[in-house]
Protein backbone atom coordinates (compact mmCIF):
# COMPACT_ATOMS: atom_id res chain seq x y z
CA UNK A 1 0.00 0.00 0.00
CA UNK A 2 1.57 3.25 -1.13
CA UNK A 3 0.53 5.30 1.89
CA UNK A 4 2.23 2.97 4.36
CA UNK A 5 5.46 3.10 2.34
CA UNK A 6 5.65 6.89 2.56
CA UNK A 7 4.87 7.17 6.24
CA UNK A 8 6.54 4.00 7.53
CA UNK A 9 9.67 5.82 8.68
CA UNK A 10 7.90 8.62 10.54
CA UNK A 11 6.77 6.74 13.60
CA UNK A 12 8.52 4.67 16.20
CA UNK A 13 7.20 1.33 17.33
CA UNK A 14 6.71 2.38 20.97
CA UNK A 15 2.93 2.03 20.75
CA UNK A 16 1.27 -1.29 20.18
CA UNK A 17 -1.35 -1.57 17.47
CA UNK A 18 -4.06 -2.07 20.08
CA UNK A 19 -3.03 1.12 21.89
CA UNK A 20 -2.89 3.07 18.62
CA UNK A 21 -6.30 1.77 17.64
CA UNK A 22 -7.79 2.77 21.01
CA UNK A 23 -6.31 6.25 20.63
CA UNK A 24 -7.67 6.54 17.09
CA UNK A 25 -11.11 5.26 18.09
CA UNK A 26 -11.32 7.65 21.04
CA UNK A 27 -9.89 10.75 19.36
CA UNK A 28 -10.45 10.22 15.63
CA UNK A 29 -6.98 11.64 15.09
CA UNK A 30 -5.59 10.92 11.60
CA UNK A 31 -2.09 10.74 13.11
CA UNK A 32 -3.00 7.56 15.00
CA UNK A 33 -4.53 6.05 11.88
CA UNK A 34 -1.37 6.87 9.93
CA UNK A 35 0.67 5.08 12.58
CA UNK A 36 -1.56 2.00 12.29
CA UNK A 37 -1.18 2.04 8.51
CA UNK A 38 2.59 2.40 8.84
CA UNK A 39 2.65 -0.50 11.29
CA UNK A 40 0.56 -3.02 9.33
CA UNK A 41 -0.25 -1.59 5.89
CA UNK A 42 2.61 -3.24 4.00
CA UNK A 43 2.05 -6.62 5.64
CA UNK A 44 -1.67 -6.56 4.80
CA UNK A 45 -0.98 -5.53 1.21
CA UNK A 46 1.67 -8.24 0.78
CA UNK A 47 -0.70 -10.91 2.10
CA UNK A 48 -3.50 -9.79 -0.22
CA UNK A 49 -1.16 -9.50 -3.22
CA UNK A 50 -0.11 -13.12 -2.71
CA UNK A 51 -3.78 -14.11 -2.85
CA UNK A 52 -4.76 -11.97 -5.83
CA UNK A 53 -3.19 -9.40 -8.13
CA UNK A 54 -1.54 -6.15 -7.11
CA UNK A 55 -4.40 -3.87 -8.17
CA UNK A 56 -6.99 -5.93 -6.31
CA UNK A 57 -4.70 -6.15 -3.26
CA UNK A 58 -4.41 -2.37 -3.18
CA UNK A 59 -8.19 -1.94 -3.50
CA UNK A 60 -8.89 -4.45 -0.75
CA UNK A 61 -6.24 -2.89 1.51
CA UNK A 62 -7.91 0.49 1.11
CA UNK A 63 -11.32 -1.06 1.80
CA UNK A 64 -9.98 -2.46 5.09
CA UNK A 65 -8.73 0.91 6.24
CA UNK A 66 -11.96 2.58 5.14
CA UNK A 67 -13.93 0.05 7.20
CA UNK A 68 -11.83 1.00 10.17
CA UNK A 69 -12.56 4.68 9.58
CA UNK A 70 -16.30 4.15 9.01
CA UNK A 71 -16.79 1.62 11.81
CA UNK A 72 -14.16 2.31 14.47
CA UNK A 73 -15.98 0.15 17.03
CA UNK A 74 -15.91 -2.97 14.84
CA UNK A 75 -12.65 -4.11 16.47
CA UNK A 76 -13.78 -5.64 19.76
CA UNK A 77 -10.33 -6.58 21.04
CA UNK A 78 -11.01 -10.34 21.11
CA UNK A 79 -7.79 -10.91 19.16
CA UNK A 80 -4.76 -8.82 18.29
CA UNK A 81 -5.39 -5.86 16.02
CA UNK A 82 -3.25 -7.45 13.29
CA UNK A 83 -5.26 -10.68 13.44
CA UNK A 84 -8.50 -8.71 13.19
CA UNK A 85 -7.16 -6.59 10.31
CA UNK A 86 -6.04 -9.65 8.31
CA UNK A 87 -9.41 -11.26 8.98
CA UNK A 88 -11.20 -8.21 7.59
CA UNK A 89 -8.85 -8.22 4.59
CA UNK A 90 -9.43 -11.90 3.93
CA UNK A 91 -13.21 -11.52 4.12
CA UNK A 92 -13.18 -8.52 1.78
CA UNK A 93 -10.98 -10.41 -0.69
CA UNK A 94 -13.24 -13.48 -0.65
CA UNK A 95 -16.30 -11.28 -1.17
CA UNK A 96 -14.64 -9.59 -4.13
CA UNK A 97 -13.47 -12.86 -5.66
CA UNK A 98 -16.96 -14.28 -5.32
CA UNK A 99 -18.40 -11.14 -6.84
CA UNK A 100 -16.12 -11.56 -9.82
CA UNK A 101 -17.01 -15.24 -9.98
CA UNK A 102 -13.35 -16.13 -9.84
CA UNK A 103 -13.34 -18.06 -6.58
CA UNK A 104 -12.54 -21.58 -7.80
CA UNK A 105 -12.49 -21.31 -11.61
CA UNK A 106 -9.64 -18.80 -11.71
CA UNK A 107 -7.50 -20.82 -9.34
CA UNK A 108 -7.89 -23.94 -11.50
CA UNK A 109 -7.10 -22.04 -14.72
CA UNK A 110 -3.97 -20.57 -13.15
CA UNK A 111 -2.85 -24.01 -12.01
CA UNK A 112 -3.31 -25.54 -15.46
CA UNK A 113 -1.70 -22.64 -17.33
CA UNK A 114 1.37 -22.45 -15.13
CA UNK A 115 2.03 -26.19 -14.76
CA UNK A 116 3.81 -26.45 -18.12
CA UNK A 117 6.15 -23.57 -17.23
CA UNK A 118 7.18 -25.24 -13.98
CA UNK A 119 8.53 -28.32 -15.77
CA UNK A 120 11.68 -26.35 -16.70
CA UNK A 121 14.59 -26.29 -14.28
CA UNK A 122 15.48 -22.81 -13.07
CA UNK A 123 18.98 -21.87 -11.98
CA UNK A 124 19.89 -20.82 -8.42
CA UNK A 125 19.47 -17.07 -8.93
CA UNK A 126 15.80 -17.59 -9.99
CA UNK A 127 14.69 -19.71 -7.00
CA UNK A 128 12.68 -16.92 -5.47
CA UNK A 129 10.79 -16.45 -8.72
CA UNK A 130 10.14 -20.18 -8.91
CA UNK A 131 8.82 -20.23 -5.35
CA UNK A 132 6.43 -17.37 -6.12
CA UNK A 133 5.16 -19.17 -9.20
CA UNK A 134 4.70 -22.37 -7.25
CA UNK A 135 2.76 -20.56 -4.56
CA UNK A 136 0.30 -19.41 -7.20
CA UNK A 137 -0.35 -23.04 -8.13
CA UNK A 138 -1.59 -23.91 -4.67
CA UNK A 139 -5.34 -23.93 -4.18
CA UNK A 140 -6.48 -20.64 -2.67
CA UNK A 141 -7.18 -21.97 0.84
CA UNK A 142 -3.83 -23.78 1.11
CA UNK A 143 -1.92 -20.74 -0.21
CA UNK A 144 -3.80 -18.51 2.21
CA UNK A 145 -2.89 -20.66 5.24
CA UNK A 146 0.75 -20.87 4.13
CA UNK A 147 1.01 -17.11 3.51
CA UNK A 148 -0.49 -16.35 6.92
CA UNK A 149 2.02 -18.70 8.53
CA UNK A 150 4.86 -17.01 6.61
CA UNK A 151 3.55 -13.66 7.89
CA UNK A 152 4.26 -14.97 11.40
CA UNK A 153 0.76 -15.86 12.54
CA UNK A 154 0.38 -18.84 14.88
CA UNK A 155 -1.86 -21.78 14.06
CA UNK A 156 -4.53 -20.40 16.42
CA UNK A 157 -4.35 -16.94 14.86
CA UNK A 158 -4.70 -18.41 11.37
CA UNK A 159 -7.69 -20.35 12.66
CA UNK A 160 -9.19 -17.12 14.03
CA UNK A 161 -8.57 -15.21 10.79
CA UNK A 162 -10.03 -17.88 8.52
CA UNK A 163 -12.73 -18.96 10.97
CA UNK A 164 -11.75 -22.59 10.45
CA UNK A 165 -10.81 -25.26 13.03
CA UNK A 166 -7.11 -25.56 13.84
CA UNK A 167 -7.07 -29.14 12.51
CA UNK A 168 -8.32 -27.90 9.13
CA UNK A 169 -5.53 -25.31 9.07
CA UNK A 170 -2.96 -28.00 9.93
CA UNK A 171 -4.21 -30.11 7.02
CA UNK A 172 -4.07 -27.19 4.60
CA UNK A 173 -0.51 -26.38 5.66
CA UNK A 174 0.55 -30.02 5.36
CA UNK A 175 -0.93 -30.38 1.86
CA UNK A 176 0.61 -27.08 0.77
CA UNK A 177 4.07 -28.17 1.96
CA UNK A 178 3.73 -31.58 0.30
CA UNK A 179 2.70 -29.98 -2.97
CA UNK A 180 5.60 -27.52 -2.90
CA UNK A 181 8.04 -30.32 -2.05
CA UNK A 182 6.80 -32.34 -5.00
CA UNK A 183 7.24 -29.39 -7.33
CA UNK A 184 10.74 -28.79 -5.98
CA UNK A 185 11.64 -32.44 -6.51
CA UNK A 186 11.60 -33.25 -2.79
CA UNK A 187 10.69 -36.55 -1.23
CA UNK A 188 7.30 -38.11 -1.88
CA UNK A 189 6.78 -39.49 1.61
CA UNK A 190 3.85 -38.22 3.63
CA UNK A 191 5.79 -37.48 6.81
Amino acid sequence: MALSFFISGWFGSDSSAEQLFALYRDTGSPAHLEKLIALHGNELYHFLAQQSDKALAEDISQQCWLKLIEQPYSFAGKSSFKTWLFSVGRNCLIDELRRRQRWQADMLETELAASTCLAQQLDANRRQLLFSEQLQLLPFLQREALMLQLEGFSLQQISDITQQPAETIKSRLRYARQFLQQLAGGSDDNA
